[in-house]
C-alpha cells in the first residue's frame, strides 16, 4: 500500500521595499547634507588654520619674552650706610667679601678695620704689623689678587696679604679676615707717599709712588730665593722726569709685565714710560686723554690691558694700546670707548673682577655703572658724599665706596647682561686688541677676562651668502630640469626621471654634510681650476656637441638621435664634465703658475680653505633642487593644453612655446617654488656645519667658508647656560631666523596671489 506524504512549505512573506524620495525632495535632501559637511569643513579648516597662526605667533611671543632680558638695565638698592672710620683718617682701601656680608677698611691709622655689612655682626680691628705708628696715606691692590700695598708719610710700603676667606665651622658659613705681612720697602724713606701702584712679576718687583705730588719715584726690588738661607732682596730706584707742560703726577698705575708705569698728570696727559730690569727710563708715549683738565682717577680694567681714565672736567674714556709702527714700542693708546660725563671732577674709579664693567663716582657724590665693551652706563646711585675710595664686590653684583666722613655705603648690584646692545649686536665695536671697529662673533675665549664679542652680522650675513650660492646652483638646474621634463622629454621617461628627483630630497641633510666636507671638498681641492671651468668648458661641449650632431646629413642617424635626444645630451654632457678635467691641469699651468692656491694668496690675499662657499653651495644646491623641481613641474604641467597648443598652431617651436607661453602662465608657480627652496636653504643646519670652516668672516669670495645663524644655534647651544647671555643671544639669532623666514613667506605669498590673479584669464 503506497503510502503519499505531503509536504507543507511555510507561507512566504513578501516584503514591501522601502520607498524612496524621489524627485524634488531628494534633491533637497542631497543639498542640505552636503551644505552641513561643507560647514563642518569650513569650521575645521579655519580652526585649524587659526590655530596654526596661533602656533607661529606664539613661536615669535616665545623667542621675544626670551630675548627682553637683554636689554633691560642694571637695578641697583642702596643695602646699607654705617660709619666705618673717624673723620679724621680717611680711608685709603676698601675690599668685600664674595657674599658681602664683612668689609676690610684701611685708613690713616696702621690697621685693618673689619665692618660687617649684615645685623648682627661686630667689628674687629686687625693691626698691621711693622708699621705701627706710622700713617697710612696711599693704597695699591691689583685685580684678582690678595697682595696689597699700602705707603705710609714716612716713605715705607707695606706689602702683604689682605683678605677675606669663606670658612665653614661644620653645616655653619663664616666669613674669616685675615692679614699676612710679606715686607716692608723703604721706598722714598722720610717722604709722604700720596700714590702709589704695586706690581709683581715673577722674581721682579715694581713699587711707582708719586712722593709729596710731586715727582714720581719707582723702586725696583729684585726677590732672589735661594734653596738653602733666607730670601734676599736687592733694590734700586728710578726717578722720572716730568716736563713743566706735563702738570703735576695725579695717579700712577704698573702694567701687568711689570715693563712699563703709566703717569697720569694736571695737564690732562698718560705719560708711558718703559721700565728696564737694569738701566735708566724710557719715556714711550704721551697722550692727551683729557680735553679740558687734568687726570684725575685711573684703573686698569679685568685683563689689563684696558684703562679707565676720569678727568677733572668729568669726562670717562676707556683707553687701549693699539698698533702703531712710529711708536718706540709699536702701540699707542687709543681712546676706543667713550661714556657720558660726570657734572664733577672724577674721583674714584673701581673696576670689575668678573667682566670690563666699571664705577665711577664724582666730586658732587654721583656713582655710574658702566660696561665698556657695549659702551653702556647701566645705572646712576647717588651717594650723598664725596667718595674717597670704592669697590666692587668679587661677584660684581655689589659696591662700596666711603666717603671723608668715614662712612662706608654698600650697594646691590643685579646687572645680568650688560655686555648687551644694539650696537653690540649689529654695530661695529672697537675692541681689545684690535686697531679699529669691527663685525665680529667670538662667543668665548680661554681666560676669564676675555672680551665676549656678539655681532650677529657675521652671522646673518653668512646666513645670506650660503643661502645666495645655493640658489645660484639650484635654480637653473631644478628651473630648467623641470621645464625640459615637463615639455620636451619622451613621456616613457619622464615618470622615471622626475620619481628619482624627488628621491633626492629622502637622502639626510647630515649625509650630504658628511660626503660634501670629507668627500666633495678635498676632491675639488685637487681640481680646483678643473671645477672652475666646468661650467665654460660644460656650455660648450654640450652646445657644440648637438649643433654637431644635428648637422650630420644621415636621415637614420637624426631619427635615432631626435628618438634619444636626452641620452644623446647626457653623453655630451659627460664628454664636457671629462675634458673639463683633463684640461684642468693645463689651464691651471698656464695661467697660474701651476699652483692655484698661491697665486690666489698673493694676488688677491685670500687663502683658499678646503671646506668653503663653493662646496656648501653645491652640498646644499643638491638638498634644494629636489624641492624647486617638483613644484615647477607640476606648474608647468599644470598649463593648460590648449595655450600650448594655440602656441605650436601659430608657428611657435616648441622652444619658444616653453619660452614665452608655459614660463610666464606658470610664473606664480615658480615663484613659489624659489621662495620654499628660499626657506629650505636659509635654515639649513647640517649641511653648513659639517661642510664649511663654520668662520664667521664678512667676505663673498667662494674660496672660503662662513658661519651661518642655525649652524651658529646648533655649535654653541651646548655651551650656553640656561638663561645667560650667550643663551638669549642664541635666541636672537632663532629670532632672526624666524623673521626672515616669515617676512620671506608672507612676501612670496602677497606675489604669488598677485601674479595668480594677473594670469587667471587665460
Amino acid at each position: 500500500m503506497r503510502v503519499s506524504s505531503v509536504v507543507e512549505s511555510p507561507p512566504t512573506t513578501t516584503e514591501r521595499p522601502r520607498a524612496r524620495r524621489t524627485g524634488d525632495a531628494a534633491a533637497l535632501a542631497f543639498r542640505a547634507r552636503i551644505k552641513v559637511i561643507d560647514r563642518i569643513a569650513r569650521s575645521l579648516i579655519s580652526v585649524s588654520g587659526m590655530a596654526i597662526i596661533a602656533a607661529v605667533l606664539g613661536i615669535g611671543v616665545f623667542l621675544c619674552l626670551e630675548v627682553l632680558p637683554l636689554f633691560q638695565g642694571a637695578q641697583v638698592e642702596q643695602a646699607s650706610a654705617s660709619r666705618a672710620l673717624e673723620a679724621d683718617r680717611p680711608a685709603v682701601l676698601v675690599m668685600v667679601d664674595e657674599h658681602q656680608e664683612r668689609a676690610i677698611v684701611v685708613g690713616a691709622a696702621p690697621a685693618a678695620r673689619v665692618i660687617p655689612l649684615t645685623d648682627g655682626g661686630v667689628a674687629e680691628t686687625i693691626p698691621l704689623e711693622g708699621v705701627e705708628g706710622q700713617r697710612i696715606t696711599a693704597a695699591s691692590r691689583v685685580l684678582r689678587e690678595p697682595v696689597i700695598a699700602l705707603g705710609t708719610e714716612q716713605g715705607l710700603v707695606w706689602i702683604g696679604a689682605i683678605q677675606l676667606t669663606t670658612a665653614f665651622e661644620g653645616a655653619q658659613r663664616g666669613i674669616r679676615a685675615g692679614v699676612e705681612r710679606e715686607a716692608i720697602v723703604e721706598a722714598v724713606p722720610g717722604h709722604r707717599i700720596s700714590r702709589l701702584a704695586y706690581r709683581r712679576a715673577g722674581p721682579r718687583s715694581l713699587i711707582a709712588s708719586i712722593v709729596a705730588d710731586q715727582h714720581v719715584i719707582v723702586p725696583r726690588v729684585a726677590t732672589h730665593e735661594p734653596l738653602i738661607g733666607p730670601v734676599r732682596r736687592s733694590q734700586d730706584s728710578l726717578s722720572l722726569p716730568l716736563e713743566p707742560a706735563d702738570g703735576r703726577p695725579t695717579v700712577v698705575l704698573i702694567n701687568e709685565p711689570c715693563t712699563q708705569v703709566l703717569v697720569g698728570t694736571s695737564g690732562g696727559a698718560v705719560i708711558r714710560w718703559r721700565i728696564p730690569e737694569a738701566g735708566s727710563a724710557e719715556r714711550l708715549e704721551t697722550r692727551r686723554v683729557v680735553e679740558s683738565g687734568g687726570v684725575t682717577a685711573m684703573a686698569y680694567l679685568l685683563g689689563d690691558r684696558s684703562i679707565a681714565i676720569g678727568g677733572s672736567d668729568g669726562s670717562v674714556a676707556t683707553w687701549s694700546p693699539t698698533r702703531e709702527e712710529s711708536s718706540p714700542d709699536g702701540w699707542r693708546l687709543s681712546r676706543i670707548h667713550p661714556f657720558p660725563s660726570h657734572r664733577a671732577p672724577v674721583a674714584v674709579i673701581s673696576a670689575s673682577p668678573r667682566d670690563k664693567g666699571f664705577t665711577t663716582a664724582s666730586s658732587d657724590g654721583i656713582a655710574r655703572l658702566h660696561f665698556m665693551t657695549s659702551e653702556r652706563t647701566l645705572a646712576e646711585m647717588a651717594l650723598g658724599a664725596t667718595p674717597i675710595v670704592g669697590e666692587f664686590a668679587p661677584k660684581s653684583n655689589g659696591a662700596l665706596w666711603v666717603d671723608g666722613s668715614g662712612v662706608l655705603r654698600h650697594w646691590r648690584i643685579r646687572n645680568p647682561h650688560p655686555e648687551i646692545s644694539w650696537r653690540a649686536l649689529f654695530g661695529k665695536i672697537w675692541y681689545e686688541g684690535y686697531d679699529r671697529p669691527d663685525y665680529i662673533w667670538q662667543s668665548t675665549g680661554g681666560t676669564d677676562d676675555f672680551e665676549s664679542k656678539f655681532s650677529l652680522v657675521p652671522l646673518v650675513f653668512g646666513t645670506l651668502k650660503g643661502t645666495l650660492y645655493a640658489l645660484l646652483f639650484a635654480i637653473p638646474l631644478a628651473l630648467f630640469g623641470a621645464l625640459y621634463c615637463s615639455q620636451f622629454l619622451d613621456k616613457r621617461l619622464r615618470n622615471p626621471i622626475k620619481s628619482t628627483v624627488e628621491l633626492m630630497a629622502a637622502l639626510p641633510s647630515v649625509v650630504l654634510g658628511f660626503i660634501a666636507g670629507l668627500v666633495l671638498a678635498p676632491l675639488v681641492q685637487s681640481r680646483v681650476v678643473s671645477v672652475l671651468i666646468l661650467p665654460v668648458v660644460l656650455t660648450v661641449t654640450a652646445i657644440g656637441g648637438l649643433l654637431l650632431t644635428r648637422a650630420v646629413p644621415i636621415a637614420w642617424f637624426q631619427t635615432q638621435v631626435r628618438r634619444h635626444e636626452f641620452w644623446v645630451l647626457t653623453a655630451w654632457v659627460a664628454i664636457g664634465c671629462a675634458a673639463s678635467l683633463l684640461i684642468g691641469s693645463g689651464v691651471e699651468r698656464v695661467l697660474f703658475g701651476g699652483d692655484f692656491e698661491a697665486w690666489l694668496l698673493k694676488a688677491t690675499g685670500t687663502r683658499y680653505d678646503q671646506r668653503n662657499s663653493l662646496i656648501v653651495g653645491w652640498a646644499m644646491g643638491f638638498a634644494v633642487i629636489p624641492i624647486i623641481f617638483t613644484v615647477c613641474e607640476d606648474a608647468f604641467s599644470s598649463v593648460p593644453k590648449h595655450l600650448v597648443g594655440a602656441s605650436l598652431a601659430c608657428g611657435a617651436s616648441a622652444w619658444q612655446t616653453a619660452w614665452r607661453v608655459v614660463l610666464p602662465a606658470a610664473g606664480s608657480g615658480v615663484f613659489s617654488a624659489i621662495m620654499v627652496g628660499f626657506g629650505r636653504a636659509i635654515g639649513e643646519t647640517m649641511i653648513v656645519l659639517m661642510a664649511t670652516g663654520n668662520t664667521p668672516v664678512l667676505d663673498w669670495t667662494i674660496f672660503n667658508g662662513f658661519r651661518a645663524l642655525s649652524a651658529n644655534i646648533a655649535v654653541e647651544i651646548p655651551e650656553a647656560p640656561q638663561g645667560g647671555t650667550l643663551y638669549r643671544v642664541l635666541f636672537i639669532a632663532a629670532l632672526l631666523l624666524f623673521a626672515m623666514t616669515f617676512l620671506v613667506n608672507t612676501v612670496a605669498e602677497l606675489i604669488r596671489l598677485r601674479l595668480r590673479r594677473q594670469l587667471q584669464g587665460l
